[in-house]
Parts: C-alpha cells; sequence; structure tokens
C-alpha cells in the first residue's frame, strides 16, 4: 500500500510564497484564488511580526514565524463524508481528490472542511494569460477545487510543485507506509504535529516546529522513490559487470599462461608468437566486453483564503 504525505518544516520556512505562486501556476488555478496559502503567525497583518522594537538597553520582543496552508488530505477527511454525490474521495494512495465532472456545487465539503482550503468558481474562471497556465484544464464554473499533491506530477513519479521548488527545502513529500522514507523518519524523529489534530481528522500533512530538519534530501524534480529505484538499477547493472568481467577475465589466462609456459622451450620464436595472436584476440573480445557494459549498465484557527 502506499499513503502519500507531506512534512513541512517550519523552522526552514522563509515565508517567500513560492510554493503558493508555482503551485497557481502548475495546477492553472483562476485569478483570485489559491490552493496553497502562507499565513502568517504574528502581528495582524500579513508578513507583520507581533511585539515591539527593542528600547534602549532592553531586548526586541519581535516574532513572527509562518504556517503554510492547503488541503491535508485527511485519512478521516469530513468533506468526502459530506459530499452528497461521492465527488471527493480518498484515493488508493491516500490524496484526497475531487472528480469535476461529479461536483454540483453544493459546496458542503467547503463547509465541511476545518482548515478553509477549499476554493469555489463562483463565475467563468480568469487566467493570465487568457489561454492558462501549466497542464491542467481550468475547472467550470460552479466547481470547488483544492491541492492534489500535484497527482498529473506524482503519476510520472515527479515531487508536487511547491516541494520542487521550494528554495529552503521546507517541504518534504513521500510515502508514509514506507517507513524508510524521509516523511516517515522526520514524522518519528521530529516534534511534530498536525492542524487541528483534536477534530480527528487524522491529516496526512505534518508540520515540524522547534528543532530544524535537513529538508527535502533529493534535488531535481523526481520522487525519493524514483532515486530509489534508480539507485537499485544501478547497483544491479554493476553487480552484473563484476560477474562479467570476473567471468571473462578468467576465460582465456590459463590458455594463455600454459602456452608461454609449455613444455617445448627450445622453439621460443614460435611458441611466443602464436600466444601473442590468442592474446590480440582476447584483448578484442575485452574491447567489445567493455563496450557491450557501458551501453546499459497548533493548534491554529480556521482562516479565511487570501485574494490575489
Amino acid at each position: 500500500m502506499t499513503d502519500y504525505g507531506m512534512v513541512i518544516d517550519q523552522e526552514r520556512c522563509i515565508g517567500c510564497h513560492a510554493c503558493a505562486v508555482t503551485c497557481k501556476q502548475e495546477n492553472n488555478v483562476p485569478m483570485g484564488q489559491y490552493w496553497n496559502r502562507i499565513l502568517t503567525e504574528g502581528g495582524e497583518h500579513l508578513d507583520t511580526p507581533e511585539g515591539g522594537y527593542p528600547e534602549p538597553g532592553e531586548s526586541s520582543s519581535l516574532d513572527m514565524a509562518f504556517q503554510p496552508t492547503a488541503c491535508q488530505h485527511c485519512s478521516n477527511a469530513p468533506c468526502v463524508k459530506v459530499c452528497p454525490v461521492n465527488a471527493t474521495y480518498t484515493r488508493d494512495d491516500g490524496i484526497v481528490e475531487i472528480d469535476y465532472d461529479k461536483c454540483i456545487g453544493c459546496r458542503y465539503c467547503m463547509a465541511a472542511c476545518p482548515y478553509n482550503a477549499r476554493v469555489f468558481n463562483w463565475g467563468e474562471p480568469e487566467h493570465r494569460p487568457e489561454s492558462g497556465t501549466g497542464d491542467i484544464e481550468s475547472r467550470p464554473r460552479g466547481t470547488v477545487e483544492k491541492c492534489t499533491f500535484c497527482t498529473h506530477r506524482v503519476e510520472e513519479g515527479l515531487d508536487p510543485a511547491c516541494v520542487v521548488n521550494c528554495p529552503a527545502d521546507a517541504r518534504i513529500f513521500g510515502d508514509f507506509d514506507d517507513e524508510t522514507s524521509t516523511v516517515s523518519e522526520y514524522v518519528n524523529d521530529y516534534d511534530t504535529h498536525q492542524l487541528l489534530d483534536d477534530l480527528g481528522t487524522d491529516p496526512n500533512t505534518y508540520y515540524v516546529k522547534g528543532e530544524m530538519t535537513p529538508g527535502r534530501p533529493q534535488k531535481g524534480e523526481k520522487m525519493e522513490s524514483e532515486y530509489d529505484l534508480d539507485r537499485e538499477d544501478t547497483t544491479g547493472t554493476s553487480a552484473e559487470t563484476t560477474n562479467t568481467t570476473g567471468t571473462e577475465t578468467s576465460a582465456e589466462p590459463a590458455n594463455t599462461t600454459g602456452t608461454s609456459t609449455g613444455t617445448e622451450t627450445t622453439n621460443t620464436t614460435e611458441t611466443e608468437s602464436a600466444p601473442a595472436a590468442n592474446t590480440s584476440a582476447t584483448d578484442a573480445a575485452g574491447a567489445n566486453t567493455s563496450n557491450s557494459l557501458a551501453d546499459p549498465v497548533p493548534h491554529v484557527p480556521t482562516v479565511d483564503g487570501g485574494t490575489s
């Protein structure tokens, strides 16, 4: 089984909103809406701290942190339970998704979601440019939409766009059913929490606060599991190369040695010239073998969504 989820390190998050922007671009999110939002834990306004500047001889009391928020892909998702037409459902891999063809726009799911993670298309979606962005079709008027963990990318073995484009490596995506995955290790090794965990929704998004993690371990767009597969393939190829080399190396030397150390030492010229030809043939075979091997080888309150 697979149970996809995300760990977000709030100690690494710098509040740059790159995840929100790349999510909007990748998923063709309409103007005026966001699937991914970065809230401010601090002052009353966005990107403002609480507290005050230091007075002479005193220390500052300024404090600010960032709270990335999107669909939490809950294991016990209330939005799934209230949808009257089963348009919202949980996939076998744990991702909560919407069938836009089934959605009737009743917005029960929006009322049930405690994270205010869904948006509704009240009118015809507007995009800049008008042709839209990303590889995802625009959702029609009268439908609800939300974060999908970029399922179109995950199915291709790629991490969600927000994960790949976070400059601080604060977002880590992976399989919680895999005990060796980075997300599983971070949940076990660090002080993590789920948003509004007292509601029993059991989100598949965890937040790290306190001790900073090493962040996303891999570079590039591929999921961590895909790099593991690449390493296994490489290891298998290396082992095969070693076996092949060992077999072919041991094939001819005995004959060559036997020929050069033969009993008829008086015919030195004839004896040594014949093995030379055999050795060349052996070298040629070795060269072919080399070429063939080269080929394969913390609770936070619900907050209203922002507008662009």
